[in-house]
């Protein structure tokens, strides 16, 4: 299916922290194909398995005593984020005049594209926020041209994602750089960009290599 027949912009994130990032970019190339932006919020499964072991602590904050980190206390964090992030997809569809919806899921992130398999056929994942000013806001304010990396695939998945990348990149008002032929997924971005970091990866969904969007320092978005 082509990114032009897609009947949604779709994002899988499980930390409010990388939201303003991702929802950003996700929410310029939603407005870019008139397609709804629908929000997921993974909630760790991890985190409450953790939560019930008698030896997992918590620091609440500098100066105070480790506590024990409870399963309720996770349970409200992630209210608190889906609530924070529903605020924020709020207003950046609002901006923007687009229909959205957010809702939540239990597991990781890194199973989000088989949970979400076939949903929509434009899949953003969030990663870890890079230290430093949010990128989301040097988007905003114009201080540079966004950078699209786009992964190799040949066939007709890669002729989607390269299609994809192209939109997106028009959306943002930014460039668009293909990887070289043969590069590992999980070290694309230095390959990409030299002394640069993408501010979005596209690729298709065959190409992602397990493991790899932990390692990955930027949001990806994943075609087919």
């Amino acid at each position: 299916m082509s990114p032009e027949r897609s009947s949604q912009v779709q994002v899988a994130l499980d930390d409010a922290a990388a939201g303003e990032t991702v929802l950003t970019l996700s929410s310029a190339l939603a407005r870019e194909l008139e397609c709804e932006l629908a929000v997921v919020y993974v909630e760790s499964a991890a985190s409450v398995s953790a939560a019930a072991l008698s030896v997992t602590q918590v620091l609440p904050h500098a100066g105070s005593p480790w506590l024990p980190l409870r399963p309720d206390d996770v349970e409200q964090g992630f209210r608190s984020h889906a609530a924070r992030l529903r605020q924020l997809t709020e207003r950046l569809a609002g901006r923007h005049a687009l229909r959205w919806s957010l809702r939540v899921l239990r597991g990781s992130l890194a199973e989000a594209p088989v949970l979400l398999s076939g949903e929509s056929t434009l899949l953003f994942l969030a990663t870890a926020p890079a230290p430093g000013p949010p990128v989301a806001r040097d988007l905003a304010a114009g201080r540079r041209q966004p950078l699209v990396a786009l992964a190799p695939d040949d066939g007709p998945p890669g002729d989607q994602a390269l299609a994809a990348a192209t939109r997106l990149a028009r959306a943002l008002g930014g460039l668009l750089q293909s990887s070289p032929p043969g590069s590992s997924p999980d070290r694309l971005w230095p390959r990409l960009a030299p002394g640069a970091r993408p501010d979005i990866l596209v690729m298709t969904r065959r190409v992602i290599a397990p493991g790899a969007l932990a390692l990955l320092p930027c949001p990806i978005l994943l075609v087919g």
